[in-house]
């Protein structure tokens, strides 16, 4: 079966090349650009997205050695101590621009950064920011989420009818829980949406620990929800859900679907899911109105 899976794929990507481009409609590129102004002041200027590193020695170095990169361009490295404790598994990148060789870097540690104020703030885990630098990491990580998920969108009208499924790329892009992990019997009377998260979080996390106690698996507790900008009205919304052996990511689809939310769920090791509001109210303000 899965011999069949990569032919299937190229058949549709070759058939959705061929195919004729859609014009994008003006909304669709106004709200990227919003979602792009909104990320804006987390992330690198774009000048630094265009200038590449030749090659970036880490053999046997720290995360520290990105002050090499930096320092040159006036900005500033502060490491935390979990992040300046942690190796690289590689020995080196070539070729890439500056703001991806700062992210493969910490990538590679399984941290966390952050870019303000012409300082560049890495971390193992964003507990380890101070309270202003986790709320500009969170707003980052939910506009980076945002701005992917509208390039996804707009790469699927341009490619028209031909356009491969959301469900497959999802499934290729993110390992997502278990496809046979279901809950039997779950429901929500009048509950606002932050709480009916928080017991979804709770019951997935109990049905791991089951299934690995009668698998003799190692149990999986870290399973996160994670709500992002979650001073938002959306979460306050009270909802009522019945669901009846359904699959945990049937569970959130048809949640954050239902309220215009956008949900990403990734690793089988290591599950975590990231729900953000698809239309957030810290938007108001910038950039033209977003529909």
């Amino acid at each position: 079966m899965r011999l069949l899976i990569v032919p299937l794929l190229i058949a549709f990507m070759l058939i959705g090349s061929f195919s004729c481009k859609t014009d994008i409609p003006s909304h669709e590129i106004q709200r990227l650009n919003a979602l792009e102004s909104a990320l804006a002041p987390y992330v690198f200027p774009p000048k630094f997205d265009e200038e590449l590193v030749e090659h970036f020695n880490l053999r046997n170095e720290r995360i520290s050695k990105l002050a090499e990169i930096l320092e040159p361009h006036d900005i500033k490295l502060q490491v935390s101590e979990q992040a300046l404790q942690q190796s690289f598994s590689i020995n080196g990148l070539s070729n890439f621009t500056i703001q991806r060789t700062v992210d493969e870097c910490v990538r590679n540690i399984d941290g966390c950064w952050l870019y303000h104020d012409k300082t560049v703030f890495v971390a193992k885990d964003p507990s380890e920011f101070d309270q202003g630098l986790q709320e500009k990491y969170e707003h980052k990580l939910a506009f980076s989420l945002l701005v992917e998920q509208q390039k996804f969108q707009i790469g699927q009208i341009e490619m028209g009818v031909a356009r491969l499924p959301m469900k497959v790329l999802t499934y290729i892009r993110f390992g997502g829980l278990p496809e046979n992990l279901k809950l039997d019997n779950i429901s929500w009377q009048d509950t606002p949406l932050k709480e009916i998260f928080s017991d979804l979080e709770s019951a997935v996390r109990k049905e791991l620990d089951k299934n690995a106690k009668n698998s003799k698996k190692e149990s999986i507790d870290n399973f996160e929800i994670t709500l992002l900008l979650d001073e938002n009205e959306i979460y306050e919304r009270k909802k009522s859900y019945h669901f009846k052996n359904s699959s945990i990511d049937s569970i959130i689809s048809t949640i954050c679907r239902e309220n215009q939310l956008h949900s990403s769920g990734h690793s089988t090791t290591d599950e975590q899911f990231y729900i953000v509001p698809k239309h957030p109210s810290i938007l108001i303000g910038v950039g033209s109105d977003i529909n």
